[in-house]
């Protein structure tokens, strides 16, 4: 399928979005429900961090190559889920917060893709 882009989308994501409701005691809570299934990308591992606190554990940075036409379903509140490669392998299961969006040009001057990076969820110890 083209997608206006000299890439090739190997890759397939799944995208989701927060929800926010509020309970009758006026407490938060968020839920995450899939916005975009099987949104194609390019994945690859760009980093690698070993943090210490609050216990000690290695996270990931990873990046999606996005055509621009999907763009609007990946926002900073959003979440990102089980990268799964042409064969229908999951390659990383996630759940992966996303840090940073950056578009790019093509040859043409015109927005082709974006740059997703995110980075592998690690919760808080309470």
């Amino acid at each position: 399928m083209s997608y206006r882009t000299f890439l090739r989308y190997y890759h397939k994501v799944d995208v989701y979005s927060r929800t926010t409701t509020v309970n009758s005691a006026g407490q938060k809570t968020a839920s995450f429900s899939v916005t975009k299934s099987a949104t194609p990308c390019v994945f690859q591992t760009i980093s690698s961090e070993r943090r210490v606190a609050p216990y000690v554990d290695n996270v990931d940075e990873f990046q999606l190559i996005v055509p621009h036409s999907y763009a609007s379903y990946f926002t900073y509140a959003g979440r990102v889920q089980n990268i799964v490669d042409r064969y229908g392998n999951v390659i990383e299961a996630g759940p992966f917060e996303i840090v940073q969006i950056e578009k790019k040009t093509g040859f043409n001057g015109k927005v082709s893709h974006i740059i997703v990076t995110i980075r592998l969820i690690v919760e808080l110890a309470s």
